[in-house]
């Protein structure tokens, strides 16, 4: 595989005020879920166990909703959120699946163990 240079997580939820609350009210009435989401957040924020994972990985890693996605990471993930991407100098690779983060549960060390393997 070549090099990754950056990770990037897609998260199945739209940023902002309004994206936030469609969410919430969405996972509230069980319409909306992300598991992605459940992995690096709880009820108070990013998660600590979640932190100290991003810190082992080695590669920078950023995360991005649906609408803050660019043209050409929207053409790669459309359909396939949530996700996790890896950029290389010319391309962008699948490090975690919508299903390998499903069977993640909610387990942050799970999803970091994962990464680790693929990078």
């Amino acid at each position: 595989m070549p090099e990754i240079n950056k990770i990037i997580g897609i998260y199945h939820a739209d940023g902002g005020i309004l994206g936030e609350l469609k969410y919430i009210t969405g996972k509230f009435f069980g319409s909306s879920h992300c598991a992605l989401c459940d992995i690096t957040h709880n009820n108070t924020g990013k998660k600590d166990i979640w932190k100290k994972c991003e810190e082992k990985l080695g590669v920078p890693i950023t995360f991005v909703h649906l609408n803050e996605r660019n043209e050409k990471l929207m053409a790669y993930t459309n359909g396939n959120t949530p996700c996790i991407i890896g950029k290389t100098s010319t391309n962008y690779v699948i490090l975690a699946s919508k299903k390998e983060l499903e069977e993640c549960n909610g387990n942050a060390t799970a999803l970091a163990e994962l990464l680790e393997k693929k990078l």
